[in-house]
């Protein structure tokens, strides 16, 4: 069974929907965590709203894949119009960033969250995990070691920190409370679960192939049940903070 579980809710500032629903999935459910899109244009809003909750860990959900650069440049991942091409469920887009390109763009948004919140990230992930992809891990382990951050690993990739074992376990069909409860009966003493939980708005529903089941998501990790579960079975909820102090 699992020791220590961190939730992480991906999307923070996608949308008020998305950030609406990891908010309540805090306050109401077993989310400890979230990563942000600070390039769109619901991320500062979003910051600010989550100063209420202080126990949330706020990492940085890094992109070369929705909205637009934090920097004007990054030729090998934008459009015609400036923004990044989209990679998802129906795209057969698979960026291959010039290395240099993404280290700017990427470091840029890592600057530009500590601007915005006066301190660093939690940690680092991605959309549509690309920091994971061989293309693009270097850069990622680059940055993680240059700001002294964890992050997102579906295996062992840096040695600073304790390993939090990650897959998407949780998502699309399997959005289920047995699921949760599979999940929660694995063999690790540190485990990550992504969830995007949301309510629904337009934004969601237009930018991304993954939307209803979010809502899904949002109900099943508020359930109270879930949250006695991980108590009585001494499962301890953490954030990506605890991990970086070895507590």
């Amino acid at each position: 069974m699992i020791k220590k579980l961190i939730v992480n809710g991906d999307d923070f500032g996608l949308s008020e929907g998305q950030t609406l629903g990891i908010l309540k999935a805090h306050r109401d459910g077993i989310l400890t965590s979230t990563t942000c899109l600070i390039n769109m244009p619901f991320a500062s809003q979003s910051l600010e709203m989550a100063k209420q909750y202080p126990q949330l860990g706020i990492g940085l959900h890094l992109t070369i894949t929705i909205g637009k650069p934090v920097l004007k440049t990054g030729l090998s991942f934008t459009d015609e119009n400036g923004y990044f091409k989209k990679r998802g469920a129906y795209d057969d887009y698979e960026p291959h960033p010039d290395q240099d390109e993404l280290y700017q763009e990427w470091k840029a948004q890592i600057e530009k969250f500590i601007s915005m919140t006066g301190k660093l990230p939690t940690h680092l992930d991605s959309h549509h995990h690309v920091h994971l992809l061989p293309q693009c891990i270097e850069v990622t382990k680059r940055l993680a070691d240059e700001y002294h951050l964890p992050m997102r690993q579906d295996k062992p990739l840096i040695n600073d920190y304790p390993f939090a074992r990650f897959s998407e376990d949780f998502y699309g069909e399997s959005v289920t409370k047995d699921m949760l409860y599979q999940i929660f009966n694995y063999d690790d003493e540190i485990f990550e679960i992504m969830c995007h939980p949301a309510f629904m708005d337009w934004t969601i529903y237009s930018q991304s192939s993954y939307n209803i089941l979010r809502t899904k998501e949002l109900e099943l990790l508020c359930l109270p049940e879930i949250k006695d579960y991980l108590h009585k079975n001494h499962i301890e909820l953490i954030n990506y903070t605890q991990i970086k102090n070895g507590e």
